[in-house]
């Protein structure tokens, strides 16, 4: 999420025009690589992930990917293309550029921390466990 904000902050700054255009998207990769040893199955929520367990029956392996840097080139191709997963960046009316790069990049720690704070979401892994889990 750092680098992401990171590069949404630089395109506000140098390129607004591409953003107010919509041409600019989020990949969303996948958080989980779930296969036997007939099928793969790439995974962007618990939820599916859960289904592609049912689906593959016991025991297939389960890698949690962290980010995109763990997922190789290789392996990066299964899931761009049709059925790719885009994201688009977009400004709402009442928020000014300058206002958005003032909020994110600015000298308001604190206000920063607090919003994520409020904001921030708990999940629990329910891997099953006759699963057998990889962290790549």
């Amino acid at each position: 999420m750092h680098i992401r904000l990171l590069l949404m902050t630089f395109f506000l700054q140098f390129f607004p025009e591409v953003i107010k255009a919509g041409n600019l998207f989020i990949l969303q990769t996948p958080l989980f690589r779930v296969r036997n040893k007939r099928e793969t199955i790439y995974c962007y929520s618990d939820g599916e992930r859960v289904r592609a367990i049912e689906k593959l029956g016991p025991k297939p392996e389960i890698t949690r990917f962290k980010g995109l840097g763990e997922i190789s080139p290789d392996e990066f191709g299964h899931f761009i293309g049709k059925n790719i997963r885009l994201e688009p960046v977009t400004l709402s009316q009442e928020e000014t550029i300058h206002h958005l790069l003032e909020y994110y990049m600015g000298k308001n720690s604190p206000e920063r921390q607090e919003f994520i704070i409020r904001n921030l979401r708990m999940e629990k892994d329910e891997v099953k466990p006759e699963a057998e889990v990889v962290t790549a």
